[in-house]
């Protein structure tokens, strides 16, 4: 794959534990990591996200669930334990729940919370009005976007087309990775290009799906 690449993260989507670590050897050699998210979490335990680890690649854990603070510091002390990089938890959870995540994760030396934007931020205004939101898009994510920062969160997971909004939010904290959704399905060079602008705007990393991403 073209350079750039140690720097995708790929959210892995096997049919069981088998088959998703044998497609994360695979690939390991053109990605920079990997994305565990809650339907693998729930289909096969746990313990696929510290066989994972284990082929020496960083592991993002998408936990965007929602739960009360003590449920969310447990999962991510789960995952800390099993040698996950950064854990993702939903920002609907609000501040307490962040907190608790970012606290927790301080005892793990190697893991970091990211805190989630996803959900809101791939809504059209119309869905976010139908829940109850007054607010864009875009101004969502700049909420969360000083969430984490306020929280001491190490990263925050967000679409792509609202890059420029959590870098304008952000501004200069450094501790912040900023870790973008691509907008679409990458194949192994068709869409590179479009994952170095997304980089050129100042992401620090971009999740792509795994079915489009091909080994080289």
């Amino acid at each position: 794959m073209s350079s750039g690449t140690e720097r995708v993260l790929v959210r892995l989507d096997g049919a069981d534990a088998e088959d998703t670590i044998r497609t994360a050897q695979e690939l390991s050699g053109g990605v920079g990591g990997w994305v565990i998210g809650m339907d693998l979490l729930l289909d096969c335990g746990p313990i696929l996200v510290g066989a994972v680890c284990a082929l020496g690649k960083p592991v993002l854990v998408d936990l965007s669930f929602l739960a009360r603070p003590p449920m969310v510091a447990r999962a991510v002390a789960r995952m800390g334990k099993l040698g996950a990089r950064w854990v993702a938890v939903s920002s609907l959870g609000g501040r307490m729940a962040v907190e608790a995540a970012v606290e927790t994760a301080g005892n793990y030396s190697d893991t970091e919370v990211a805190v989630s934007a996803s959900l809101t931020g791939w809504l059209r205004e119309d869905e976010l009005r139908g829940l109850g939101f007054r607010d864009t898009p875009g101004q969502q994510v700049s909420r969360v976007t000083k969430l984490a920062v306020r929280c001491g969160a190490g990263g925050i997971v967000f679409p792509a087309r609202e890059l420029g909004v959590v870098v304008q939010t952000s501004g200069k904290t450094a501790a912040l990775s900023r870790i973008a959704e691509a907008p679409h399905r990458l194949s192994s060079q068709r869409d590179m290009a479009d994952t170095a602008d997304i980089f050129a705007g100042g992401a620090h990393l971009v999740i792509a799906q795994q079915p489009a991403v091909m080994a080289e």
